[in-house]
């Protein structure tokens, strides 16, 4: 994953980019709602993790294959 610059918040914490099936998403947690979220190109968001945080890029792509209905996590 790679670190945005966007600015910290309660409710947009540590964003960061990654790729998935050709496609780029942008990952970050909500301290607000324990969560992680992700967006993807089109600017539609998915909440990828709920009580918790994911710091592993695999686990993460993953988890947008999953919430996102995409057959491979592969990047």
């Amino acid at each position: 994953m790679t670190a945005t610059n966007a600015k910290y918040s309660y409710e947009h914490a540590n964003e960061c980019t990654t790729t998935v099936q050709g496609e780029t998403y942008t990952v970050w947690a909500n301290h607000m709602k324990r969560g992680m979220f992700a967006k993807n190109e089109a600017g539609e968001v998915k909440q990828i993790k709920s009580g918790g945080y994911i710091t592993n890029d695999l686990t993460v792509r993953k988890a947008i294959a999953a919430s996102f209905n995409l057959k491979s996590f592969r990047k």
